[in-house]
């Protein structure tokens, strides 16, 4: 196949301008799992939920990881960090967030609570929706006032 001078150029361009795009994309969406995410390196906490309990004295963590934007590995759910630090009772969960190139990231889940009350697995934790409506109760209705004659 004989190709010009300006078409082999363009081929050259497009291969080049895919190969960044690829690489960017690999780097940059891969290894992201937070709303705040930097493109060399991410360390970074942030809430998950909160219970009405009050804060209790244990602490427990679980956390997964990814190697290379290729593997990831673990457990970080709430019922394990639960489970890790001993908490029946949840008060709050937290995350944090590291991340290095998309080379290497982690994801932590933190649970704070005390011994008191069920055990994490004999009750499902529900987390209450933000944008769930608010039922208001409309007004009992006045009784109409009789008419008076002058």
């Amino acid at each position: 196949m004989n190709l010009t001078m300006p078409m082999k150029k363009l081929i050259s361009r497009f291969l080049t301008l895919t190969a960044a795009t690829v690489t960017i994309t690999a780097l940059i969406g891969c290894a992201s799992g937070t709303p705040v995410s930097g493109f060399v390196f991410s360390d970074v906490q942030g809430p998950v939920n909160a219970t009405g309990a009050l804060r209790g004295n244990l602490h427990g963590e679980a956390c997964a990881a990814s190697y290379l934007s290729l593997i990831a590995l673990g457990d970080a759910s709430i019922s394990a960090a639960a489970k890790a630090g001993g908490v029946n009772q949840i008060s709050h969960v937290d995350h944090t967030w590291t991340n290095v190139l998309g080379l290497y990231a982690q994801y932590c889940t933190h649970v704070w609570g005390s011994k008191g009350g069920p055990s994490p697995s004999s009750m499902p934790m529900k987390v209450p929706s933000p944008s769930a409506p608010v039922q208001v109760p409309a007004p009992a209705p006045t009784p109409a006032a009789a008419p008076t004659s002058l």
